[in-house]
């Protein structure tokens, strides 16, 4: 979506891409603990994208509570920057639905739960934060298909351990996915179904090879590589 201005993932974010001209868009594909597919980044950064934090019965669930900063009371230096760690994977589809996006931040030396979270940095704007609707698979697949947008949902990568919840593999995981493009009625050529997880890929072109032929393998083999050019 148009992340700069708008939360990512969320639905203003997608219709102001699609306001700015863009043809496709993507739903980083992560699942919530009664396994419905929802957008996100990541699995597990609900404490920086959303308000989660600011709800109590729902920063009960997290993964991992927020801590406070802690500094040296002498010299006053940082010795443990704050932290929480809040998955999808903690919550149901109705309890993440409860959220706001809010713009991807979080202040290390943060004291309290409302100074870790408003720590929007300058070059981004809070102006829309409030209004951050977020999604899940199933939804972006119909704005997108209303906004008449291409399609590039990412498998993501699991950030608990797999099966989740003793059942749910990974292969679960990426036909369910295609299969809610399936139940939208959407063309294969309008998908472009991409994973950092090679395995995913070759599942798809070996499961359901309309949607797999065009699959995107994201190679991040040498991501931390540098090149002369």
């Amino acid at each position: 979506g148009a992340a700069m201005q708008f939360p990512e993932h969320t639905k203003e974010s997608y219709e102001a891409a699609a306001r700015m001209g863009a043809g496709i868009c993507e739903c980083d594909v992560t699942f919530t603990k009664d396994k419905e597919l929802v957008c996100r980044h990541s699995q597990c950064d609900l404490h920086t994208t959303t308000n989660i934090l600011e709800i109590p019965e729902l920063a009960a669930k997290c993964s991992e509570p927020f801590k406070p900063a802690q500094f040296d009371p002498k010299t006053g230096e940082l010795l443990k920057p704050a932290s929480a760690k809040c998955c999808t994977s903690d919550l149901t589809v109705k309890e993440f639905k409860m959220l706001k996006g809010k713009m991807d931040s979080e202040n290390p030396k943060a004291l309290t739960v409302k100074e870790y979270v408003n720590s929007t940095p300058s070059w981004r704007t809070d102006l829309y934060t409030a209004k951050g609707t977020l999604m899940t698979h199933a939804e972006s697949i119909e704005l997108f298909k209303k906004l008449g947008m291409k399609m590039t949902p990412e498998l993501k990568s699991p950030s608990v351990k797999m099966p989740f919840d003793g059942d749910y593999t990974q292969e679960k995981y990426a036909q369910q996915m295609i299969d809610e493009y399936k139940k939208a009625g959407i063309a294969p050529e309008k998908v472009y179904a991409q994973s950092f997880n090679l395995n995913d890929v070759l599942y798809w072109i070996k499961n359901d090879p309309q949607f797999g032929k065009q699959a995107v393998y994201l190679d991040g083999r040498d991501e931390d590589k540098k090149f002369d050019i």
